[in-house]
């Protein structure tokens, strides 16, 4: 299936209310070839829901664990989808209805956008719970010590600890899975999400943890 040209894309960025489900192949391909590019992950999400297709349920986690806004990405989805209540109720009837404002799915989309502008500052924040978590390890674990103080303590590499080896993986989603049971779901939901980036070739099996994990938050 060919990619999404850049036509088309532009265009969906830019005005998501032309988001229709005949894009979902395109969309697929697209994020096969560019698994790092966050917005077709959220396009893809809209398309699935606008098909009303069982691909919701795979598409929306996976997109969530892109996304850099959980709410804007809830509001694309949702938005413009309308909702009916089965009940009626008498009174509710004879109230004066208050029509809500429609949701502003460019705004919605541009807001994201925007947000990826400010990805490299959150960079240093993610550095700094990664030695948070190697502090962690090390203070349960008192024979890991330095074995040389000429060596510097916190210059590690994190990436390729917590990356490259298949004990990094396990400790990290052991972390997690503690926070989850002290009830520190938000903080699971983080590690899961930095796993995704640095494990993508298990990004299906994080994705439904982080699934469960938003069903709780």
């Amino acid at each position: 299936m060919a990619l999404i040209d850049k036509e088309t894309f532009d265009q969906l960025v830019k005005n998501p209310a032309l988001i229709t489900a005949d894009v979902i192949p395109q969309l697929e391909a697209t994020i096969k070839a560019f698994p790092y590019c966050q917005i077709p992950y959220s396009i893809l999400a809209k398309a699935s829901s606008l098909a009303g297709t069982e691909k919701l349920e795979e598409t929306r986690p996976r997109a969530a664990a892109y996304a850099l806004s959980r709410v804007a990405l809830q509001q694309l989805v949702e938005s413009d989808n309308e909702r009916y209540d089965a009940t009626v109720d008498v009174d509710d009837i004879l109230e004066p209805q208050v029509t809500p404002e429609p949701l502003d799915s460019d705004d919605i989309l541009i807001s994201t956008v925007e947000q990826q502008a400010s990805a490299e500052l959150q960079r240093t924040e993610e550095q700094r719970r990664q030695q948070q978590i190697i502090q962690g390890f090390m203070k349960k674990n008192p024979r890991i010590a330095r074995q040389d103080n000429n060596l510097e303590p916190l210059n590690i590499d994190l990436s390729s600890r917590l990356a490259g080896n298949s004990d990094s993986g396990i400790e990290t989603e052991a972390f997690a899975k503690i926070l989850i049971r002290q009830g520190k779901i938000e903080k699971a939901i983080d590690v899961y999400q930095k796993l995704i980036l640095k494990k993508p070739e298990k990004r299906n099996y994080f994705a439904k943890k982080l699934s469960e994990l938003y069903a709780r938050a």
